[in-house]
């Protein structure tokens, strides 16, 4: 593992009497209270502080190379051959090689790396932004912690580069330990900011989605877990998280009766990103809360229809099935938690497709229904292939299909 700063060199300012040299104006920086002074780069203020092992440099062709070729102490007539490449727009990573070596002296390591990018002004030259950055990121390892110093170069580069942050610490194991930029001030030391926030609103973000999307839970559980909530609002969640991640539908129902008993600690919390989970926290509590407790089978078919909304057509099946049988069972007053019961209530349920026994038309619906997508349920359980599967209705079918297999079943509850 190793920490890496990933730092953005732009191309100051012309020096004062100088129009052939461009420069940074020396500022001293502060960082978490203690100051860095005279300080060219913010970049090497971040170094120091943070013990940074290697550094990866980022600008153009017209940043300030020679100015750090300077800091780094090369000696004058690589300065001025960079000065020159740069002035004529010729300068290569190939010949900033040997500026990587110096930065590596400087820093008793190895590693560090010069990388020169365009300045990305349309959507051809953003994809080949895009292309060079995953390169980059490619130099990184899984474990290593990285840092980014987005102060300098232009701006669509920096925002880019926060992007480009965020897709490698979800595509990667990288953390993303900082995201800094320099507040350059007058009369007073420049600020250091620390833009990590961004990627924590970001991953609560996510977790949101997945909870709507996909009825994920385990990582706005990691997340509560993180947030140094009390253990009144974390373990109010944990129960309905744990329960949704298995789809134990009788624990669901009644950890969301707990869950919503709770939700004044997630409305009224200190934290501005809890307030904000609240809301589709308490949009899914309202919407399968309405149901007692003896209203398994209605809380089982609006389970079916969620997952249904949000393209989770497998458990969308399982759960329907099992709603009909549930259904079966509070009409006939089975105890449905009884696995005998469930098998009788399941019997019913095939009966009802039998043509010749006189049934009315819309039971023999249910009946045809229920088969079919017993069997689809089946296939899907099981894993079942070839001359094995239960049901040959190809996946495409199954999912155009289940609203109105929803619809039809759902009858079972007025029977």
């Amino acid at each position: 593992m190793a920490k890496i700063l990933i730092t953005l060199l732009g191309t100051g300012q012309k020096s004062k009497g100088d129009s052939n040299n461009n420069q940074y104006v020396l500022t001293n920086y502060r960082i978490d209270k203690k100051l860095y002074e005279n300080r060219s780069f913010v970049s090497s203020a971040i170094v120091e502080h943070y013990n940074i092992e290697k550094v990866y440099t980022i600008g153009t062709k017209e940043s300030m190379w020679d100015n750090l070729c300077t800091f780094y102490n090369t000696d004058d007539e690589y300065s001025y051959k960079i000065l020159d490449l740069k002035d004529n727009k010729k300068l290569t990573e190939e010949v900033l090689e040997e500026l990587s070596r110096a930065i590596d002296t400087k820093l008793e390591k190895s590693g560090s790396k010069c990388f020169i990018v365009e300045q990305s002004e349309n959507d051809d030259e953003i994809w080949i932004l895009f292309e060079k950055i995953l390169g980059i990121l490619d130099e990184v390892e899984d474990g290593d912690e990285l840092y980014f110093d987005i102060t300098h170069l232009f701006r669509s580069i920096s925002v880019f580069s926060m992007i480009m942050a965020e897709f490698a610490q979800i595509t990667r194991d990288i953390t993303i330990s900082g995201m800094f930029y320099g507040l350059l001030k007058s009369n007073e030391p420049s600020i250091v900011i620390d833009l990590t926030l961004f990627f924590e609103f970001l991953a609560w973000t996510r977790a949101i989605k997945s909870l709507k999307d996909y009825g994920n839970a385990t990582e706005l559980l990691k997340l509560l877990e993180k947030s140094n909530q009390s253990k009144d609002v974390v373990n109010s969640f944990k129960g309905f998280a744990y329960s949704l991640s298995i789809s134990d539908m009788g624990e669901l129902q009644n950890s969301i009766a707990i869950l919503k008993g709770k939700m004044d600690n997630f409305i009224f919390n200190s934290s501005p990103i809890i307030r904000l989970v609240s809301k589709d926290l308490m949009a899914f509590v309202n919407r399968f809360g309405k149901f007692k407790e003896n209203e398994l089978a209605k809380f089982q078919f609006e389970l079916a229809k969620w997952y249904n909304e949000n393209s989770n057509h497998a458990m969308a099946y399982i759960t329907l099935a099992e709603a009909t049988v549930t259904a079966v069972c509070e009409v006939h007053n089975y105890d449905s938690s009884n696995k005998d019961d469930r098998k009788e209530a399941q019997k019913i349920l095939f009966n009802y497709n039998t043509w010749n026994k006189g049934y009315s038309k819309e039971l023999q619906k249910i009946g045809e229904t229920y088969s079919r997508i017993n069997n689809i349920r089946n296939n899907i359980a099981h894993k079942l292939t070839g001359s094995s599967r239960r049901s040959k209705s190809s996946p495409q079918n199954s999912v155009e299909n289940l609203s109105n297999y929803i619809s039809i079943l759902e009858a079972t509850l007025k029977q």
